[in-house]
């Protein structure tokens, strides 16, 4: 009864060939799913959707170990959701007055720059705004001309909401 210590040559040459023969079936594999993502810009998204909430449900569970606030955090994160579902479908809307589209966009970055230290005194507001929009374009494209034109009249958002 001996034992084999040292591998055969030609075991290790089949090895090696297996393995490589792996490698090119898997570096194919990752090129077709490369040019399935790049045609598919839906299912990029989703992949990439999926990191942002992973590193954001983090960055709200240490904000809520560390800190009070984690809640705000969390909802602050759910409005900006929100408010990207409301520029997307006030864009393809296209009864929706340029003048509110505009200020839907600037309200959504104003938001994506706010300090988490004024949630607390800030984030009403911004649901408010937000509450504001939603009912604006849950309405249907039957609106009047001159209610069209009083909403582009309308004073856009602004600081001085905050005071």
């Amino acid at each position: 009864m001996t034992e084999k210590n040292i591998l055969d040559p030609k075991d290790i040459k089949k090895s090696f060939k297996k393995n490589t023969i792996k490698l090119i079936l898997w570096g194919i594999l990752l090129g077709i799913c490369f040019v399935y993502l790049q045609r598919n810009p839906a299912e990029k998204i989703s992949i990439l959707g999926s990191y942002k909430t992973i590193s954001q449900n983090i960055e709200v569970f240490f904000s809520n170990v560390f800190s009070d606030n984690g809640a705000l955090l969390k909802q602050k994160y759910d409005l900006e959701t929100y408010y990207e579902t409301l520029i997307s479908l006030a864009e393809d809307k296209g009864c929706i007055p340029d003048a509110i589209v505009t200020d839907l966009q600037d309200t959504y970055e104003k938001l994506l720059v706010e300090s988490k230290k004024d949630l607390k005194f800030t984030l009403e507001k911004y649901i408010e705004k937000e509450m504001d929009f939603d009912y604006l374009l849950k309405q249907d494209c039957t609106t009047t001309k001159e209610e069209l034109q009083a909403i582009d009249n309308a004073e856009p958002f602004n600081e001085e909401h905050f005071e």
